[in-house]
């Protein structure tokens, strides 16, 4: 499905993403979330990732 997606879903993947490289220059092993996890805990939170679906 494509459509236009919320700045705050972006800006949420790219802090998720960040704080994840964070902790691994930090030496901490981790394990990077999927886009589904991270797309599954926004929608939880904030509600739909898109402002418009198509």
């Amino acid at each position: 499905m494509a459509g236009i997606k919320r700045k705050e879903y972006l800006l949420y993947l790219a802090n998720v993403r960040a704080e994840e490289q964070q902790a691994y220059d930090r030496g901490y092993r981790i394990t990077r979330k999927s886009i589904e996890e991270i797309r599954e805990e926004f929608q939880a939170k904030y509600g739909s990732i898109y402002y418009i679906k198509h």
